[in-house]
């Protein structure tokens, strides 16, 4: 892996199979459902982007700051996140802002990203690159 990767969709859609189909298994796997947000600098992927946003919101952290610091180490990773943002607007603040957090995270690393795939059904469809 040389460039960032950028794959999105939804939950059980085949963005890890997808790919590892490009890049073979991954040694190092980053999974910010469980591990620290920290850890995204030692990876070769990262997972559940959505995960570690809450992590980071949750500590009263700047979710932009925080990949801000770290993007030039994940222009060498694949990124994978959970769409988050369809379906109805959550009643909870909290919930509404992990959200929409989640989204711009996106947008900036999607511009920063090579390359950017949604994956829906196991179906890439290639968005950038």
């Amino acid at each position: 892996m040389t460039a960032m990767h950028l794959i999105l969709g939804g939950r059980y859609m085949g963005k890890r199979a997808y790919a590892e189909s490009l890049y073979g298994p991954f040694a190092a796997v980053c999974d910010l459902s469980c591990d620290e947000p920290e850890s995204v600098t030692d990876a070769a992927v990262v997972i559940n982007l959505q995960d570690g946003v809450r992590t980071l919101l949750l500590r009263g952290s700047d979710v932009r700051v925080f990949f801000e610091a770290r993007v030039e180490r994940l222009r060498r990773c694949v990124l994978i996140g959970d769409e988050i943002g369809g379906g109805i607007v959550p009643m909870d603040p909290f919930e509404r802002r992990w959200r929409d957090e989640t989204g711009f995270l996106y947008q900036f690393l999607a511009r920063e990203a090579e390359t950017v795939d949604r994956v829906w059904a196991g179906i890439p469809v290639r968005m950038k690159g």
